[in-house]
């Protein structure tokens, strides 16, 4: 009789035991942000397919590359939930490890930004906004509004199709619309179409880095853990407000402040209109708190000036040791002269915030990282003189087994700088000497300077180049 009460007493405990890790296993297993990306998957991924089978191979074989999902983890909580809410499938959450490795500072040489690759032209039909003070493509929140509106109208456009909904993202709805056209119904599906290149990889990896996030364990690879919960939490913001500053409000890096707010263009958030800030959700409080406590927070960044009868822009800006470009920016300026008694805003401490305009570690060091999307027919001896980087170091720096790129292949582009953002331009000095001495392409300084004027350089004049 003792024996089997002893045994029953044994069996008990392994019961409770048993019940408590399966509950917890599967309480890790909910909480999960990859597990619940796999139970949204709606896309068959066509593993029959030998493009599939290609990238599968490709993606095993390269396990770096998958391993930079780590970069996701800021941003997948969010992404997952809105594509939740417009009923997407769960594959359109990799678009961005496709598009940019997840990194919302990404530019392509095309002049695609943010984590999902928005051209301009793109991001401002899909109603984003951008100015001097915000590019709205890096903006987490509007860009993955802006993109995930897209896919909901290019499936719907493409009739339920989302092969060639998402070849479109990539390759533009105009391109797979004249191929349709252009070929019979029979050879109307994606694999029929004479696709460009890129579009021919994108759409295949997809579909084989979807089918890795459904079965890890079959293809022997371990997925980073994030835990399905917010991230960030969205802060209004009344008025204008440093962005380090801010930062010091939350208690965080200005460099982790600044991955969550990657849109702003410059040192302070919009005199003109209201901003929204993403504060990591366990210094949101900290951050409310600090701002409550702050006397005068919106105006410390700026004081105003009251224009007197004969001032000029460049009188003013003179006087107050700035330049007129910032100045006409600030305050949306247009061409027509100033008026007496008109209210300007100007930096209230110029010399301070040319070192807070942009944070001298993520931006400024001795070495900083280009991510460079390759363009369909792109070869090494065009990188090579783009970047003014040699083949050599493009072959280190990437890896690369081969001299052939890939269309969407993505490499990194290692650029050294004297440790100061911004080139001062000297007597003589034109667009192309400055690109040639600081190893940009002159289209990346029109970028990163976009009021310059490169007819009219002068020396003394600012020019950022990171």
């Amino acid at each position: 009789m003792m024996q089997f009460i002893s045994q029953l007493y044994k069996l008990l405990i392994r019961c409770v035991f048993f019940i408590f890790f399966s509950q917890l296993s599967l309480a890790q297993l909910v909480d999960d942000s990859w597990n619940v990306v796999r139970h949204q998957f709606g896309i068959d991924h066509q593993l029959s397919r030998p493009e599939v089978q290609q990238q599968l191979r490709w993606l095993v074989s390269h396990p770096a590359y998958l391993n930079k999902f780590k970069s996701a983890e800021p941003f997948i909580y969010h992404i997952i939930n809105e594509i939740q809410r417009r009923h997407l499938p769960g594959e359109i959450a990799l678009i961005p490890m496709l598009e940019s490795a997840y990194n919302p500072f990404a530019y392509s040489g095309a002049g695609a930004a943010g984590l999902w690759q928005l051209m301009p032209k793109t991001g401002r039909d899909l109603g984003i906004k951008g100015d001097w003070w915000m590019d709205g493509r890096r903006h987490i929140g509007a860009s993955t509004n802006a993109a995930l509106n897209y896919f909901t109208y290019l499936h719907r456009f493409f009739h339920g199709n989302w092969l060639l909904a998402i070849a479109a993202y990539d390759c533009g709805e105009g391109t797979i619309q004249r191929l349709l056209k252009a070929n019979s119904p029979a050879e109307r599906t994606f694999w029929d179409l004479p696709l460009p290149q890129e579009t021919h990889i994108y759409v295949p990896r997809l579909l084989a880095m979807a089918e890795i996030i459904a079965h890890p364990e079959k293809y022997h690879m371990r997925l980073p853990y994030f835990p399905h919960q917010p991230y960030f939490t969205e802060v209004h913001v009344a008025k204008q407000i440093d962005l380090n500053q801010a930062a010091k409000l939350a208690g965080i890096s200005f460099k982790d402040f600044l991955k969550l707010n990657p849109g702003f263009n410059h040192w302070a958030t919009s005199p003109n209109i209201p901003s929204k800030l993403l504060i990591p959700t366990n210094h949101v409080a900290q951050f409310s708190k600090n701002l409550a406590l702050l006397p005068m927070h919106v105006n410390d960044s700026f004081k105003q000036h009251i224009v007197k009868q004969g001032e000029t822009i460049s009188s003013i800006a003179a006087h107050f040791h700035t330049s007129p470009n910032l100045l006409i920016n600030m305050n949306h300026l247009d061409q027509h002269p100033l008026r007496s008694g008109q209210i300007l805003n100007l930096p209230a401490s110029l010399s301070h915030y040319e070192l807070v305009k942009y944070h001298p570690q993520p931006l400024a060091p001795k070495f900083y990282k280009v991510l460079h999307i390759v363009q369909a027919h792109e070869n090494l001896t065009q990188l090579e003189k783009k970047y003014q980087v040699s083949q050599k170091e493009l072959i280190i720096w990437n890896h690369l087994t081969t001299r052939d790129l890939q269309p969407g292949q993505q490499l990194v582009i290692w650029r050294q700088t004297n440790g100061n953002p911004y080139y001062t331009i000297k007597k003589g000095d034109t667009l192309n000497q400055i690109a040639l001495i600081n190893h940009l392409p002159p289209d990346t300084i029109k970028r990163l300077n976009p009021t310059m004027n490169s007819q009219l350089l002068r020396p003394g004049q600012k020019v950022r180049i990171v």
